[in-house]
């Protein structure tokens, strides 16, 4: 990865898709910085202020920051040409040009698996994420399982990758400086110190917004074999993680759940639209993706790939048990982005309005004034600044 790799990604204007015609066009992101604004408006088809702005190297100043804190703070940002770039993701039509990571290097190999579902997951739902990857562990132990860190089934996944022994991916949907939610920390520092990896294809100086959380849907999809969706609700939005993955020719795979259960409708949903297929164990889902299980002595290498290895970043790694969100922030947030919450006087007045007692948003917008619909952007703000915390049921208590 160079420079050019990071400035053509940090362009405002420069979508994924854009980033991608402009490397077909010219080959790499130092041709693309070498080509002239006519080359650019004739060959990729830019508009000329687009190539203009191109040509002076607008952005190559931000990517030498950016490069400069990935490397203060163990994070490596990945380009698609790069060796170590998820292969799977190469496969869509809209992949990130680069990606940051931080934690294990290895992001090809093994039999990756996507499960997603809803945040407000039953016993249920929480145990069949914990019976399907136990089984699909003890038959495949280069097994590699990933998901959103989101409360529910996403962070049941991840923890239950980790208590059978095999590696997990949670992808972001904003920065590497911060952990969201916030009290799933503990978790992200686990998945890194047993070999895991956080993803996001956010920059440091990026913002958190709701779309974000969308996006990493796509990469989600785009890093597995298939997709698992256990509960989910007829709206959920773990249903778009499933469009994306049917989209990426990837097999879709649901849970089936009791009629009558809101948690599972949307599964429930899919499997009779034929739009996914029905998974009630591990070895559902092997036989679906074609996996053919190795020799019984493989999980014993598997297990000592933990053994072997130690924390990878110990900006994350290095935290004591029950360490906090603001403890990992000192670690590796810049007092810039850690301040941003205080920049805005509407965010500071919610902090102020916000006491031991959970409250909802409207008792929120009541009391603020602000509309209900701009009030989960604010307060996501404070959340990453740990001035708040979320409470499910849309509630918020002060930190």
């Amino acid at each position: 990865m160079t420079i050019d790799d990071l400035a053509l990604t940090l362009h405002p204007e420069l979508g994924c898709r854009t980033a991608i015609h402009l490397l077909e066009c010219f080959g790499s992101a130092e041709a693309v910085f070498a080509a002239s604004a006519g080359e650019l408006v004739r060959r990729a088809e830019l508009k000329p202020a687009l190539a203009r702005s191109l040509c002076r190297r607008e952005y190559h100043q931000a990517a030498e920051r950016e490069l400069a804190f990935c490397e203060r703070n163990r994070i490596r940002p990945v380009a698609a040409g790069d060796e170590s770039y998820p292969r799977r993701l190469l496969e869509c039509a809209d992949y990130p040009h680069v990606i940051y990571l931080k934690g294990g290097p290895e992001l090809s190999g093994g039999h990756w698996l996507s499960v997603v579902g809803t945040r407000k997951a039953t016993p249920y739902g929480q145990k069949m994420c914990d019976r399907l990857i136990g089984e699909l562990s003890a038959l495949f132990p280069d097994l590699v399982v990933v998901s959103g860190l989101a409360y529910g089934i996403d962070v049941a996944a991840h923890r239950a990758a980790m208590q059978h022994g095999v590696r997990t991916v949670a992808v972001l949907g904003h920065p590497l400086t911060h952990i969201y939610p916030q009290a799933h920390t503990e978790t992200a520092r686990r998945i890194v110190s047993l070999g895991g990896t956080l993803i996001s294809e956010y920059p440091s100086t990026a913002r958190p917004d709701k779309a974000g959380f969308v996006q990493r849907n796509r990469l989600i999809a785009g890093l597995s074999d298939g997709t698992v969706i256990v509960e989910s609700a007829v709206r959920g939005g773990s249903l778009i993680t499933a469009d994306m993955a049917g989209g990426y020719h990837r097999e879709v795979m649901a849970v089936p759940g009791r009629v009558g259960d809101r948690c599972a409708e949307g599964t429930n949903a899919l499997i009779r639209s034929l739009k996914a297929q029905m998974v009630c164990s591990g070895a559902d889902i092997a036989e679906i993706l074609g996996w053919e299980a190795p020799a019984p002595s493989g999980k014993a290498v598997g297990q000592s790939l933990f053994a072997e290895t130690g924390p990878l970043a110990p900006s994350v790694g290095n935290e004591s048990a029950g360490a906090t969100g603001a403890a990992y922030r000192e670690a590796v947030l810049p007092d810039s982005v850690a301040a941003s919450a205080a920049g805005d006087g509407r965010v500071a007045s919610l902090r102020g309005l916000l006491g031991d007692d959970p409250v909802s948003l409207d008792e929120l917008s009541i009391r603020s004034g602000i509309a209900v619909a701009e009030l989960p952007a604010l307060l996501l703000e404070l959340e990453l600044a740990g001035r708040i915390c979320a409470l499910p049921g849309n509630l918020y208590m002060k930190n």
